[in-house]
């Protein structure tokens, strides 16, 4: 564990710390006003005194957005298990990607240090910059050629003022939803979201 905790040391001076993230235990993060934007080692419950397992999620939250979606729930920004706007591990955008991070030796972490340092320089970090607001977070997520998450589309266009484009992802999830449970829980987010609209 302690190869573990250095090696996100060393990648938040390499890579993150410049570009004003502060380390918070298992956390970097950088506040921009209305959004957080974050680095979370994520621990495996199956780590060992021999062995450490992790990933690193780069995630983006949002006070206004978990609100407006999520009106009951508690409002701890950054905190494992809070919803977020945008989440992805780190290690996929490595090359080749990684599915999980193993630490044993210095030998390992300074070739995955490596690895991660280059992927947050090269992808994660220019991602970071390029949505460091609201308008500019949504922007990017629309043109996702990934697999949008329709309820950060939703919620942020809502939040901007942009009520067609709001209930057109709306629409959409509600219409891929993969089972009935999905779209209970679409419906549900859906009635939050537009509560004060009556």
């Amino acid at each position: 564990l302690t190869s573990r905790d250095r090696l996100f040391s060393d990648l938040h001076a390499e890579a993150f710390k410049a570009r004003g993230f502060k380390k918070r235990g298992h956390w970097l993060v950088r506040e921009l006003g209305p959004l957080v934007q974050t680095a979370y080692l994520r621990a495996s419950r199956f780590s060992s005194k021999d062995e450490a397992v992790f990933w690193i999620d780069i995630q983006i939250f949002s006070e206004s957005w978990l609100k407006l979606v999520f009106p009951l729930r508690p409002c701890k920004i950054p905190n494992e298990g809070t919803p977020s706007l945008f989440s992805r591990e780190l290690g996929t955008w490595c090359n080749p990607p990684l599915t999980s991070h193993r630490v044993k030796q210095e030998l390992d972490s300074t070739e995955l240090l490596f690895n991660l340092t280059s992927a947050a320089h090269n992808s994660a970090t220019p991602f970071l910059d390029s949505c460091k607001t609201p308008a500019s977070l949504l922007a990017n997520l629309v043109e996702s050629a990934r697999d949008p998450d329709h309820l950060a589309i939703v919620g942020l266009s809502r939040l901007l003022g942009h009520e067609e484009q709001a209930r057109h992802f709306m629409e959409l999830a509600k219409q891929n939803a993969a089972h009935e449970n999905d779209l209970r829980f679409l419906q549900l987010r859906e009635e939050a979201i537009w509560r004060d609209a009556a």
